[in-house]
């Protein structure tokens, strides 16, 4: 079964001006709070009841503070809809409190609501439109400056509405642990002074006052992130917030780019603008072929307009620079990759990318691999029912080489993807792109499904794909991720080269660690004239040397495999290159591996949680020795006490845990130099 995700430490919350709307939300609402009804069939919540305070931090200290500028309409972010779109006798009330009034007691509820001022009184009409059910007021409300503001919602019906989920924030923008909020859902009426039940969960929301005569900049679109060897376009939605339509060429939109690249120039619209409606204002000629930072600021100059708050808005853009160094090596160790930098969401109301350090715990535990602490996740897990989102994770611009003759240089990129054999019918798949168009457009050229019966734990697997047909052109390089909710997807040690005839082709290059010992796996083909394989080892990634050789085939167009183990590693960092010798002293350079040796025994267990009989335990021993194995519950009573012999290196210790009840367990196992302690969770 999927969990469910609830933010618990902090929501981020979204306070934007347009047409003086004002919106209280998160980028990952929870759908907790609930108005229609409490859970789903069957269900016998009849009437409910509700408070929540919003800020004047949050709302803004001058907004709907004047007739004039009073609020006129409330929304509510849905997540789930019942089936009924029509919600008798619902009632909107709000009122004033001071700014020290920012959370709620349990206690009861006053049914002659004292001080609040009744806003609505009618049918709620439940059908969202993306997402969102608005109340139009039928009293305008006027905040004081300063103060926040209490909403109460009630629902005295007397009938039941399974399913309908609203979306929640937790706390309020300043302390995420407030309780913000207290309601009453229940079968019994309103008239006997319920107890309201305090709660940290207040609905999204989003407040609003319509001018007459409004427009309203609500978004700057840029091209997709790229190197520009032309002008560029920039496209700035012009909205009509208002209630009367705006004629064509009444609207001058003006647009100032500064930073890396410098540009202003004046627009107006050329289309009337209908109520409610947008039109794009596209700005031609931009020039942002310099690489960088893009700070921009469109604002409106409407002569007739009644409402400056949202008449200018300003975004950033980056100009990308070009890499021509080979190799291009991406270790996804820092939380913004250096040759990877952008993302873009291409379906789905979700970016799944993110940087992710240590394990990751979903279906299985997916950790680093042994070269770093960190790789990229694509996280279909975590996606919320996020069946089909898609994003793409990007490079900046990349010049390949262009070759002397035809096939004298092979270019390629090498990755490293996580696999595993959870949710065999989820088809979550990752694609290599090529764009040749600055982002314009992208190309599939591989692609990767993450589940795979081979691997019983979640493990990392090396891909290579040719990149010659691309040679002499500058491309950016992407993966899509595409969400079947199913589990997550590792991507790791991205690397781009090319390889010329002499002396050998690389197809890959691979370093791990085996307990004390490096082991180093390569594989060429096409070897011409080839005499021997020298491998050097740097501490800095700057100064290497030679610490053994390999003698080469010679002569070959089949793929052959070598291998080179490094029993003296260094404590720490210790980098790999491979040094192709020809039979004349020629020679050329692999791509870099870096192996972090930590000069201690490590443990990893698989599965946790723990969903099987058999608990596997990963341990990389420095000695021959005996091992106990412990296992305590949380109050420190032991469940599970056992010994057993391991060497130096790589074991698998296969530990029934089938008497185990469901819960939190500590594992133990000592050595004679060594004590390693790890949390399980037993499903």
């Amino acid at each position: 079964m999927k969990r469910y995700l609830l933010p618990i430490a902090f929501l981020l919350f979204c306070l934007t001006t347009i047409a003086q709307t004002i919106k209280i939300d998160s980028t990952l609402s929870s759908p907790n709070y609930v108005v229609g009804a409490a859970g789903v069939a069957p269900n016998t919540t009849k009437y409910h009841v509700s408070e929540a305070i919003y800020t004047n931090d949050e709302i803004g200290t001058n907004n709907f503070t004047t007739a004039g500028s009073a609020i006129q309409e409330v929304s509510f972010f849905v997540s789930t809809v019942g089936s009924s779109t029509n919600i008798s006798n619902f009632k909107l009330y709000m009122k004033n409190v001071s700014s020290a009034s920012q959370s709620f007691t349990s206690g009861a509820y006053l049914v002659n609501r004292p001080s609040y001022t009744l806003v609505y009184d009618s049918v709620l009409n439940a059908n969202p439109v993306n997402g969102i059910i608005t109340v139009r007021l039928q009293t305008q409300f006027v905040r004081t400056a300063g103060d926040n503001l209490q909403i109460l919602v009630e629902r005295l019906d007397g009938v039941a509405y399974p399913g309908y989920s609203f979306n929640c924030t937790q706390g309020n923008r300043s302390n995420t642990a407030l309780l913000t909020a207290r309601r009453y859902n229940s079968s019994g009426t309103l008239s006997s002074n319920p107890s309201l039940t305090a709660s940290g969960f207040r609905p999204s929301i989003q407040f609003k006052h319509t001018y007459n005569i409004d427009a309203s900049i609500t978004s700057i679109v840029n091209p997709s992130v790229s190197c520009y060897n032309i002008n560029q376009t920039i496209k700035v939605a012009l909205s009509n917030e208002g209630s009367s339509t705006i004629p064509a060429g009444a609207v001058t939109v003006n647009l100032q780019v500064s930073g890396s690249n410098t540009y202003e120039a004046n627009v107006t619209n050329a289309n009337q603008i209908l109520v409610g409606e947008y039109e794009l204002i596209n700005f031609t000629g931009v020039n942002l072929n310099n690489p960088g930072q893009n700070f921009e600021t469109a604002s409106v100059v409407y002569s007739s307009d009644q409402n400056a708050l949202n008449d200018i808005a300003a975004n950033t853009s980056s100009t990308s620079t070009v890499l021509t160094n080979f190799p291009i090596s991406e270790d996804f160790e820092s939380t913004i990759p250096t040759s990877f930098p952008n993302t873009e969401l291409l379906a789905g109301n979700l970016n799944l990318w993110s940087s992710q350090t240590g394990d990751y715990t979903s279906y299985g535990t997916l950790s680093p691999r042994s070269t770093g602490s960190s790789f990229y996740l694509f996280d279909c897990y975590s996606g919320s029912a996020s069946n089909g989102f898609t994003s793409r994770l990007f490079s900046k611009c990349i010049t390949l080489p262009t070759p002397a003759s035809l096939n004298s240089v092979v270019s390629t990129i090498s990755f490293y993807m996580s696999h595993d054999n959870e949710v065999s019918t989820s088809a979550d798949s990752l694609f290599l792109c090529v764009s040749t168009n600055r982002g314009a457009t992208w190309t599939r050229i591989a692609g990767y499904q993450r589940y795979d019966a081979t691997f019983s734990t979640p493990g990392w697997k090396n891909e290579l794909v040719d990149l010659s047909a691309y040679n002499g052109q500058t491309i950016q390089i992407g993966f899509e991720g595409v969400s079947d909710y199913g589990n997550s997807i590792g991507l790791d040690d991205v690397n781009i080269s090319y390889l010329g005839t002499v002396p050998v082709t690389m197809l890959s290059f691979d370093a791990t660690r085996a307990g004390k010992s490096n082991n180093l796996t390569w594989v060429t083909t096409n070897e011409i004239n080839s005499s021997k394989f020298e491998i050097e080892r740097s501490t800095n990634g700057i100064n290497y040397v030679s610490i053994g050789s390999v003698i080469a085939i010679g002569n070959t167009a089949s793929k052959q495999t070598y291998r080179f183990m490094d029993a003296n590693p260094t404590k720490g960092n210790n980098f790999y290159r491979i040094k192709s010798i020809d039979v004349d002293n020629s020679y050329k350079i692999s791509a870099v591996r870096n192996v972090k040796n930590l000069g201690f025994v490590e443990m990893q267990i698989n599965p946790n949680p723990v969903i099987a009989s058999i608990m596997n335990i990963s341990l990389e021993a420095e000695a021959n020795e005996k091992a106990s194995i412990v296992i305590t519950d949380l109050s420190g009573r032991k469940v599970y006490n056992g010994t057993t012999n391991v060497i130096a290196g790589s074991n698998n210790i296969p530990v029934n845990v089938n008497n185990l009840i469901k819960g939190i367990y500590l594992v133990t196992i000592q050595l004679s130099g060594e004590t390693l302690i790890k949390k399980i969770t037993k499903l």
